[in-house]
């Protein structure tokens, strides 16, 4: 918890600082990315977790999307960003007071340290 409050000033400066796409773009560029494979389960719990307000699972579900074996560079680089935005808007939301982006941060945090 105490590292997440420190990484948050942080990341708040760095996500102003660089031009990132936001979510819904960048999820888009992630199917666009899967066509071939619209079926993979950890893209549609990325998308579905998006949908349902439930980003930090999508966060989750995405760094285990980088582990699937065969990715494209493409792929690859569709994951991060979308990885990359999503949290990028939740520190946005969580600096702004948002408790919710706050416990996703948390919940993100958590997977990361496991």
């Amino acid at each position: 918890m105490h590292r997440l409050l420190l990484l948050i000033p942080i990341l708040v400066s760095l996500a102003g600082c660089s031009r990132s796409p936001d979510v819904q773009s960048s999820v888009s560029n992630l199917k666009k990315s899967f066509a071939a494979s619209p079926d993979s389960p950890v893209l549609k719990l990325a998308v579905a977790a998006v949908r349902t307000n439930e980003p930090g699972l999508g966060v989750v579900a995405l760094h285990e999307a980088k582990r699937t074996p065969g990715l494209s560079a493409e792929q690859l680089q569709a994951v991060e960003q979308a990885s990359q935005a999503i949290v990028s808007d939740l520190v946005r939301r969580a600096a702004e007071g948002d408790a919710r982006a706050k416990a996703q941060l948390e919940l993100i945090e958590r997977s990361r340290s496991q």
